[in-house]
């Protein structure tokens, strides 16, 4: 009797073991955990500083300079006992967006100054969450490519006609499965060293309960070209290739999108 006891109780151990193993294996470590900026090839990407210049896009997402690169963030999860969560589905790690503003009646814990509605935009997609590419790998590994990409290819930019959104946001939050992740400038920095930020070549206009607001007008063109040379609290937002000052780079940029929207020049 004693002996089936021990043999109970033994049992009883193990179950307790590994129930609480496979909670730690399904609920991500915000402080392992963490998102990093990257561009180019995914076997050997450019990461971190040197991914940033490529982080801008235009209304339309319709390639070129927009989102180029396969600009991307790459998604790491791992558990409290620092092993990857693998296979966790590509719709539940995602960047949450509001798509509109508390003026326009939107609300929530998203980007509040992304414009991605067909309220005030009838031409232009609802967008709300920005879905990784793929589940993670055995490495507990995925990415959000912006522009978009196939499921086969992640990492790997292929345009998307549903993603498309105006204006910025100073934070674009990373969740996953509920957790909102941090971002780290490379792998090897602390978590928080870097939070996600895309700026739009439609850098004005857009927040208002009035329609229109997802293009890039002759009013996003005047405020680059006479903010030439000129260092202050918006410059960040209008130096589109990221060089630290706005010049006529970042114009011949925002030229080459001009009068672009949501339909115009690829729609879809």
């Amino acid at each position: 009797m004693s002996r089936h006891r021990e043999l109970f109780a033994l049992s009883t151990i193990l179950v307790a073991i590994l129930s609480s193993t496979y909670a730690i294996a399904d609920v991500p470590s915000t402080t392992l955990s963490y998102y990093v900026p990257q561009a180019g090839p995914v076997s050997s990407p450019t990461e971190g500083q040197a991914a940033i210049p490529y982080f801008r896009m235009c209304p339309n997402n319709d390639g070129g300079t927009s989102l180029p690169n396969s600009a991307r963030i790459k998604v790491v999860v791992r558990n409290a006992a620092n092993f990857p969560i693998t296979w966790l589905a590509a719709q539940d790690i995602g960047v949450l967006v509001n798509g509109g503003t508390t003026i326009q009646g939107f609300s929530g814990v998203g980007a509040d100054s992304v414009i991605s509605n067909s309220q005030f935009n009838p031409l232009c997609p609802d967008v709300r969450w920005i879905y990784a590419d793929a589940p993670t790998d055995i490495n507990g590994v995925t990415y959000i490519t912006f522009t978009g990409a196939n499921v086969s290819a992640p990492g790997v930019g292929s345009r998307d006609v549903f993603r498309k959104w105006g204006h910025y946001d100073s934070e674009l939050p990373v969740y996953v499965v509920g957790f909102k992740f941090q971002g780290r400038q490379s792998a090897a920095s602390a978590n928080g060293s870097y939070t996600l930020r895309i700026k739009n070549l439609d850098w004005t206009g857009g927040l208002g309960a009035v329609p229109g607001g997802e293009a890039v007008t002759v009013t996003d063109f005047n405020g680059i070209s006479n903010a030439i040379g000129v260092d202050n609290a918006w410059s960040y937002w209008k130096d589109f290739d990221s060089s630290g000052t706005v010049a006529v780079g970042d114009l011949n940029l925002l030229t080459n999108h001009l009068t672009h929207d949501c339909a115009t020049p690829r729609d879809p």
